[in-house]
């Protein structure tokens, strides 16, 4: 199965998506005369987009699915490989726990007022503000990292 996938992988999903748009825009043409000599207010409750958005979840929930699980596959059948991975997750939680520590709920200003006007609590406050600390570290060590990698390869 894995060499299946591996050599047919790619034009088994494109073709999906190519049927799955194909008959979406069946669907819409069929209709649309139909649809066009409704009012706006009628239109919204069209459910001719239906299978559209329907097919675009469905295939977005699979593809999730399916990467999930090809990881859990990976990590379980090859434990050895996957130790950078999750010593690379823990590092993340890690930084993340610590920024989530540090952070400090806003008590005054206009961030307090929309923290109150969207119902956030503290400890909410507390893990956007950690979320966020992470994210631009790791966007900033992303970004020192490529630079660095270009001026090693520079020199090689």
């Amino acid at each position: 199965m894995y060499k299946f996938l591996t050599k047919n992988g790619q034009l088994l999903a494109f073709g999906l998506g190519v049927l799955v748009t194909i008959v979406f825009l069946l669907v819409i043409f069929a209709g649309l005369s139909d649809f066009n000599m409704l009012s706006k207010e009628e239109q919204f409750q069209s459910s001719i987009f239906n299978f559209g958005l329907s097919a675009a979840i469905a295939l977005t929930v699979l593809a999730a699915v399916a990467a999930i699980a090809w990881g859990i596959f990976q990590m379980v059948t090859n434990p050895k490989g996957s130790l950078k991975g999750l010593v690379g997750v823990g590092a993340l939680v890690v930084v993340f726990l610590i920024f989530y520590a540090l952070a400090s709920p806003e008590t005054a200003g206009p961030v307090k007022k929309v923290l109150l006007d969207f119902n956030v609590s503290d400890n909410q406050s507390k893990l956007i503000s950690g979320s966020l600390s992470t994210a631009l570290v790791l966007g900033i060590g992303a970004a020192v990292a490529f630079v660095v990698s270009e001026v090693i390869n520079l020199f090689k």
